[in-house]
């Protein structure tokens, strides 16, 4: 696995990897659900990022090829990352307490709304007018989604919704420090560990100790969330983002809303409205149409 990560991948092949890492999170959001059994939000994320981040520091040092890349400019590097990716997921699995799988998994892809927005904030990117009107399909499908009417809007929706523009902001910051990424495991590794600060800082005053023992789904759940969806498929981000761009990254993570809604069906036996599919639909729809605007944009190669 060392072997295949250490080169940078092939544009096609970082789109393969991307919707397996799109896969790994639409059960993400069945195995959160779970894990939410065992634990509070903030207690649930910060084991899972450091769980997975005292795995790695082992491999890191007994590896040479990753030992040369552990330092302090990777680490402080890693930092801004690591704190979206900690807002991202705590409001994510506090929405989850509220809403159901389904509707998380699709409010969560409008980070594809905002990606371009803080493109042009911070790369200097700008952004073509017909994305402007795909907003506002993204915006109608949301509404839907949500059964926006007013006193009826879920608070988990909600919360879900601040966790897409944090999504949006790890996904900009990550390209932002992409031609300074020496190695993708190390900096991933230093991107969970910073992940980890604040749900750990303010679970110890506010939340309730973990339920132990460990039921069977609960320690299947936190392993997947901490080795598959934290180390693998995050490693797998911070590679990508080395030959894409953050819009055409954002793009195929929209496939991890249909695969949470599939995920859920099966797992959860969760179903949508006629309305709520076409909310889902809507937004799937204005990301397609956003994705043809990459045909014309020069892939960064680092």
């Amino acid at each position: 696995m060392l072997k295949r990560f250490k080169q940078d991948p092939s544009p096609e092949q970082a789109v393969g990897e991307l919707i397996f890492a799109a896969s790994i999170w639409g059960f993400g959001f069945v195995c959160t659900r779970w894990a939410l059994d065992f634990a509070g939000t903030l207690w649930m994320n910060a084991i899972r990022f450091y769980l997975a981040f005292l795995f790695a520091i082992p491999v890191i040092l007994s590896v040479p090829q990753l030992k040369k890349h552990f330092n302090g400019r990777q680490f402080w590097l890693a930092a801004w990352p690591g704190l979206f990716l900690s807002g991202t997921l705590v409001f994510q699995t506090a929405g989850l307490a509220y809403t159901t799988v389904t509707k998380s998994g699709f409010i969560t892809v409008l980070y594809i709304v905002f990606v371009p927005f803080l493109e042009l904030l911070l790369i200097k990117t700008p952004i073509k007018r017909a994305h402007f009107i795909y907003v506002l399909i993204a915006l109608i499908g949301a509404a839907l989604i949500c059964d926006f009417r007013g006193e009826s809007l879920n608070f988990g929706d909600l919360l879900t919704l601040i966790c897409a523009l944090m999504a949006a902001s790890q996904i900009v910051f990550l390209e932002k420090q992409s031609p300074k990424i020496s190695s993708a495991f190390v900096f991933n590794v230093f991107q969970t560990f910073w992940a980890g600060v604040i749900p750990l800082a303010l679970a110890i005053p506010f939340e309730k100790m973990p339920k132990f023992p460990l039921s069977a789904k609960a320690l299947l759940s936190m392993l997947i969330l901490s080795f598959a969806s934290t180390l693998l498929a995050f490693l797998i981000q911070v590679r990508t983002q080395k030959v894409l761009k953050s819009s055409a990254v954002s793009m195929l993570f929209l496939l991890e809303s249909p695969f949470a809604a599939f995920f859920a069906y099966l797992f959860l036996g969760e179903r949508l409205s006629l309305s709520h599919w076409f909310g889902a639909a809507l937004i799937l729809l204005s990301a397609l149409l956003s994705s043809f605007q990459l045909r014309g944009r020069k892939q960064k190669k680092y």
